[in-house]
């Protein structure tokens, strides 16, 4: 159909031209289209062109790009409405994100505060434990501390009264028992300082 359409349009322009250059005497008169002779068959193939293009743009063309136009703004609708879609999905998967990211955010928070609670009884019963073991020791210690300095402090009065002894019979040559040098000692040691 267009082919025809084609053929008839160049068939259209040229049967003027050749109708006008075949001109009785065989001489031409110039450009054809100027001749005022030639007006009213310009003016007739005018109309029927004219006629013929709105025929073909009313009935051919244009309802074609109307329907082109309309498709193209049907699809450009669907596109912003699935765009639309798209943009509300993607503001709910959001929204879900942030609320899931929230609820982790409060159960690390809890677990962070239990754990806390935790380490604090467990290091709080630790240090009692350790608190009363220390004591314990340290009682232990201070006993055996204890212990130590009497037998020290009965050694150290056995000795001294060997001392007693052994000097007042070398110095003063005098023989006593070894209770008289204990009683002595233990007199020096209370401070009364008075010989046997």
């Amino acid at each position: 159909m267009r082919r025809t359409h084609g053929y008839l349009a160049v068939l259209a322009v040229l049967l003027p031209v050749v109708a006008s250059a075949a001109e009785p005497g065989g001489e031409s008169r110039g450009l054809p289209q100027f001749d005022p002779t030639h007006f009213p068959s310009q003016i007739f193939w005018l109309v029927v062109f004219f006629a013929l293009l709105y025929w073909l743009f009313t009935r051919k063309a244009l309802p074609r790009l109307t329907e082109i136009l309309e498709e193209r703004q049907d699809r450009i609708a669907a596109d912003l409405d699935r765009a639309s879609q798209l943009r509300r999905e993607a503001e709910e998967a959001y929204a879900r994100y942030e609320r899931m990211l929230d609820e982790a955010r409060g159960r690390a928070h809890e677990a962070l505060v239990r754990a806390q609670e935790r380490i604090a009884r467990e290091t709080a019963e630790r240090t009692a434990e350790l608190e009363r073991v220390t004591q314990a020791r340290i009682r232990e210690a201070e006993a055996e501390i204890a212990r130590f300095r009497d037998r020290a402090l009965t050694e150290l009065g056995e000795v001294a009264a060997e001392i007693v002894q052994a000097a007042t019979s070398r110095l003063a040559g005098l023989e006593i028992t070894p209770e008289e040098a204990r009683a002595a000692v233990a007199r020096a040691v209370e401070g009364g300082g008075s010989r046997p």
